[in-house]
């Protein structure tokens, strides 16, 4: 492994792959301002999407719709129903990410552009990760002036909490991901509750949360997650119950409450499994 790891600055964004992007850019726009950045047509079998990079909270997020039959997107949508698929990181130096990378036995999947690769999710736990080095004159963290939001939304979003995925070891997972994007591990909690994370990973300006594998129980998630993989964005707002109140009387569904967590049904969401929060978790790098 090399000494300086990969490089992380920051996360670039989360991905979403939904059956509709209309739909899912509307109703995250209704529920927290989600704003499109840039929309594209990407033909490229890895890719295969139409859709484009959008701001919500503090950070983007990739969403896309399939529209190569057979490419990755497609498979994934067809395969789990879509939601949450990836994170992205922004490094500093591609050539140093990818030697970084390799010297930790993780094979790259694919490498659609010189400036971009992703790394195989079989040698990740099954957390899909992308990782670039290029500038995007649509991103705020590179100068760009955020568009005005469409409607105005219902809760006053602040951040991307954190990403979630579901695994089968979060804490053997946690360190593992620590190894390879080179940041630390931020907290580990063993005997968390179902539902709860038990551990997180820096992201240098977010935290990767990982939950346990539900199995066939889909009482947590509303989804029998079977299978390792992202699968959710946690936004937060400056104050939960406030946020409650406001969801009681929308068209959003609510799939459950827990003290520091209201879980959103993804059938109102445009296929995103999203929970709102009102605190980071614990060793998040902003705080």
């Amino acid at each position: 492994m090399s000494s300086d790891g990969p490089g992380v600055r920051w996360m670039f964004h989360s991905t979403a792959m939904v059956a509709d992007y209309d739909a899912a850019v509307a109703r995250l726009g209704e529920l927290g301002g989600l704003r499109v950045l840039e929309y594209s047509d990407n033909p490229q079998p890895e890719i295969g999407r139409r859709g484009g990079m959008t701001w919500i909270g503090d950070n983007s997020i990739e969403i896309g719709q399939p529209t190569f039959e057979g490419g990755g997107a497609d498979r994934f949508v067809r395969r789990t129903g879509g939601g949450l698929h990836s994170i992205a990181v922004q490094v500093h130096d591609i050539e140093r990410a990818v030697a970084h990378v390799e010297s930790t036995g993780v094979p790259i999947a694919a490498r659609p552009m010189p400036e971009m690769f992703f790394t195989d999710p079989r040698r990740t736990d099954g957390v899909f990760v992308e990782w670039g080095a290029f500038e995007v004159h649509v991103d705020p963290r590179f100068g760009a002036e955020l568009p005005p939001t469409e409607v105005i939304p219902l809760l006053d979003i602040r951040t991307q909490a954190f990403v979630g995925s579901v695994v089968a070891d979060p804490l053997a997972t946690a360190r593992r991901l620590s190894g390879l994007l080179g940041t630390p591990v931020t907290f580990e909690q063993p005997d968390a509750p179902a539902g709860e994370p038990m551990a997180g990973v820096s992201l240098a300006d977010c935290t990767l949360a990982l939950y346990p594998l539900p199995g066939d129980d889909a009482s947590v998630w509303g989804t029998a997650y079977s299978a390792p993989r992202c699968h959710l964005l946690a936004l937060s707002v400056p104050e939960l119950g406030a946020a409650r109140a406001a969801l009681e009387a929308s068209s959003f569904g609510v799939l459950r409450d827990t003290p520091t967590m209201t879980v959103l049904d993804p059938a109102t969401t445009g296929g995103v499994q999203v929970a709102i929060v009102d605190a980071l978790l614990p060793g998040d790098p902003r705080q």
